[in-house]
């Protein structure tokens, strides 16, 4: 394998590390919040907190770091992972569990905002798409081996020594990095860090149909996905190991949506990001409608929805690369805020919906949002393969 290949192979270790770790919560879901003395829906809180922080601290924290070595970001972001995770394996009330989660998700926005246009840069702009999707491979792992294992190591071991196991994997990848990428020098420019090119990264017209695609459709993926195990429990009547299963049949499908839509989004950027949108809101409605009187359809949803969900990280990154190709990390950036700010929205309006006894009603405002976005994705040039045409 080229160097280039191998490089690439460690940022995804990292991918796969920060994607499981963010989102531990939701493998861990009913121990955390037993083994805390909380309600499932605080325990959720911890994702949208972690979103909270991502939103306000990215851009300003990309545009101090411009001038890093793009290795050495990447570095230091791995390792708070690592130290989150001890904190968290150790933390004796939910307060410091939250103290935790903060620890990580300062860095979380800056190293998502430097890895895409690494990998970029690691195999030409002309394959952004491509490299994006080599490197997001790891996500799609993350849901096919890392949650569903840390479901199964949370129900067989215990949350806090999941927790500290995820710390050790974080430093095997921080090892990983350090070992395989080369330095990646940062932005020379002293115009790519002060507050006129963060007011021109946040309101940059070019990238607000992008933006607005992410902010929708992220909501309405995580108003279902936070609580994936109590859809799981109440829609296909599952438990226990065979939750476990499910998820490991939802990460395989999230991998081959994303090894799909990373073949295409380079030369069919609006056909593939039309197929992540509307393929949510088809999965939503399917899962509304059939899956309340069937385990068997409820279930084949779950599995199909993760397809779309596997490739909308990669449409939408891919997007923000070739529309804002001159200014990588600072739009990148913004695009992780919106990215986040789904994120808690999503989290949020599951738990509100959740706490009511009205899940259905979460499942709704995701179908509704996947059209939203389908109907933005069409109308709008950003979408396009030159996307200022």
């Amino acid at each position: 394998m080229r160097r280039s290949g191998v490089a690439l192979v460690a940022l995804s270790a990292a991918c796969f590390v920060s994607v499981t770790s963010e989102n531990l919560p939701v493998a861990l879901l009913s121990e955390l919040a037993a083994g805390l003395g909380v309600g499932e829906s605080a325990v959720g809180l911890l994702l949208t907190g972690y979103a909270v922080v991502v939103a306000v601290s990215a851009v300003p924290l990309v545009a101090l770091t411009a001038r890093w070595d793009r290795r050495t970001t990447a570095l230091v972001t791995v390792a708070a992972i690592a130290l989150s995770n001890v904190l968290l394996a150790i933390a004796p009330n939910y307060g410091v569990a939250v103290l935790a989660r903060l620890v990580s998700a300062v860095g979380h926005g800056v190293f998502w905002s430097v890895v895409a246009p690494m990998a970029a840069r690691l195999l030409g702009s002309d394959r952004a798409g491509r490299a994006t999707a080599v490197v997001f491979a790891g996500n799609s792992l993350a849901f096919l081996v890392g949650l569903p294992l840390c479901s199964w190591l949370g129900a067989t071991i215990g949350w806090r020594p999941t927790a500290l196991a995820m710390a050790g994997v974080a430093a095997l990848a921080a090892v990983a990095i350090r070992a395989a990428v080369g330095p990646v020098p940062g932005e020379r420019s002293t115009a790519a860090r002060g507050p006129a090119a963060i007011r021109h990264a946040l309101t940059d017209r070019a990238l607000v149909p992008v933006n607005l695609v992410t902010v929708v459709a992220v909501t309405g993926d995580f108003a279902v996905f936070t609580y994936i195990t109590v859809v799981i429990a109440d829609y296909v009547h599952l438990t226990g190991p065979g939750t476990s299963s499910l998820l490991l049949a939802y990460g395989a499908a999230g991998l081959l949506g994303l090894l799909l839509i990373g073949r295409h989004v380079d030369g069919r950027p609006r056909a593939t990001a039309l197929a992540v949108t509307g393929g949510l809101a088809a999965c939503m409605l399917v899962l509304l409608v059939v899956g309340p009187g069937s385990g068997p359809v409820a279930g084949a949803a779950v599995v199909l929805w993760a397809v779309p969900s596997g490739g909308l990280a990669v449409v939408l990154q891919a997007a923000v690369l070739r529309t804002a190709a001159d200014r990588p990390d600072l739009a990148s950036a913004v695009y992780v805020v919106a990215f986040q700010v789904g994120i808690a929205l999503g989290a949020w309006v599951g738990g509100v919906f959740l706490d009511l006894g009205a899940l259905p009603v979460a499942v709704a405002v995701a179908a509704a949002c996947g059209l939203v976005g389908a109907v933005v994705v069409r109308r709008s040039a950003a979408f396009s393969v030159t996307p200022n045409a």
